[in-house]
């Protein structure tokens, strides 16, 4: 797993930060689950999904797209990934408190 760094553990201070896939970090000190949150939306097409943009499809998606694994995604048309050119924020929520967080 990739290391992230760029944010603060609400729970016990740490800013060292495990990749735990759709979207979420833990806490590599206390194990805190976080949510990444971002100013952009995104689009995710799950795993078992069946998505066909015909011939005539004119799509435009303003961020990020995930297509997971086991997804069917049948791309005929045009789709554009507009992608903004200024500084992006992320932030974290908290979801689930690990179990060796400080009490506050």
């Amino acid at each position: 797993m990739d290391t992230i760094k760029p944010y603060e553990c609400s729970q016990c201070g740490s800013t060292d930060f495990e990749d735990a896939g759709m979207r979420q970090v833990r806490c590599s000190h206390c194990g805190s689950l976080f949510q990444e949150l971002k100013d952009e939306p995104k689009v995710t097409i799950l795993k078992g999904a069946n998505v066909v943009f015909g011939k005539s499809a004119n799509v435009e998606i303003h961020g990020d797209v995930e297509i997971q694994d086991g997804a069917d995604v049948d791309i005929q048309g045009k789709i554009v990934i507009v992608k903004g050119q200024q500084k992006r924020f992320f932030d974290l929520e908290l979801i689930k408190p690990g179990s060796k967080h400080k009490s506050v």
